[in-house]
């Protein structure tokens, strides 16, 4: 249970700082390129908790999936399971592509940034959290 929990805090800090630096520094510009899509930074500041609260069922859903099926693979398999779960969210944003007048740059940038976050958070999980048998052996 420590390893887990030390699996989700340290994930939830990559994916935390990950989505400031993308979202907040890297991709500012294109983001101010529409503002009629997005929140004012007032009305966005409101509701950050509940950016905090998402990411936070993300690294619970990653983590517990991860627990449950590909924790004897460590590190690689995290890494698989990173993959599998951002092309699920290629999906996602394929979708709001169609739907939304989002610009394509931010699909494409949301996309293969992801496919990086999701590997790097695979990675740290796979590394620290290990189940009982895998530990003792």
């Amino acid at each position: 249970m420590k390893r887990l929990i030390l699996a989700f805090i340290a994930a939830y800090i990559f994916i935390f700082l990950w989505g400031w630096l993308l979202n907040g520094v890297l991709l500012k510009d294109i983001y101010a390129q529409t503002p009629n899509l997005w929140r004012s930074q007032s009305e966005m500041k409101s509701l950050f908790h509940w950016i905090i609260i998402g990411q936070a069922l993300i690294v619970f859903a990653f983590i517990m999936i991860y627990a449950s099926g590909f924790a004897g693979g460590g590190v690689i398999a995290g890494i698989q399971l990173g993959v599998l779960v951002e092309i699920a969210a290629i999906g996602m944003r394929m979708g709001f592509y169609a739907v939304q007048p989002i610009p394509g740059k931010l699909i494409l940038y949301g996309s293969v940034s992801g496919i990086i976050e999701m590997i790097i958070v695979g990675a740290i999980v796979g590394a620290i959290y290990k189940p009982p048998a895998a530990r003792a052996s």
